[in-house]
């Protein structure tokens, strides 16, 4: 018997000695990935995804990465949502930040939208940028452009190189 637990031990120091030498081994992989995150009682996110590997072991830059169609719907104070969706996405922990990539498309709760192909989102300040073709509509407007600077309501919008067509109304 005591042999049995040293041979125990030993693996044990090896599978640990093993995650430490090699950090790329994710800590853990859900399937059918569903969070909601609440702030003083209310959801202020709701995250999903078909599968999530989590990286948040890694000592340097620890993340989670959804490599197949991931969904988050922002809410704020005034219960309104903000839907984003893309084909992947990567979870930063510091800063908090998110990356999403392909078919990236933010609908606000006014159904303006804008869709690019790869964009990052600051959370914290709810802040989000890109450098690829990105096509902002709101109201009756389609606009786009290539590169992009804007809160995530979209009341700050900056876009690049812009083509489309738009509204101006005449000075009287």
């Amino acid at each position: 018997m005591t042999a049995m637990l040293f041979s125990c031990s030993k693996n044990i120091d090896q599978v640990k000695r093993l995650y430490q030498e090699n950090e790329s081994i994710p800590i853990s992989e859900t399937k059918d990935f569903k969070l909601t995150y609440t702030l003083e009682g209310n959801s202020v996110l709701k995250l999903s995804a078909p599968i999530m590997i989590d990286y948040s072991n890694q000592k340097k830059f620890s993340y989670q990465y959804f490599p197949e169609n991931i969904k988050i719907e922002v809410i704020n104070n005034d219960h309104k949502k903000t839907v984003i969706t893309a084909r992947k996405a990567l979870l930063y922990k510091n800063p908090d930040m998110a990356e999403l990539v392909g078919d990236v498309k933010i609908t606000g709760s006014d159904n303006s939208s804008l869709e690019t192909g790869h964009l990052f989102w600051d959370a914290t300040h709810q802040h989000i940028f890109g450098d690829e073709k990105t096509v902002l509509k709101q109201n009756d407007e389609k606009i786009t452009g290539i590169g992009f600077d804007s809160s995530l309501d979209f009341k700050n919008v900056r876009l690049n190189k812009i083509t489309g067509v738009l509204r101006v109304e005449n000075p009287k």
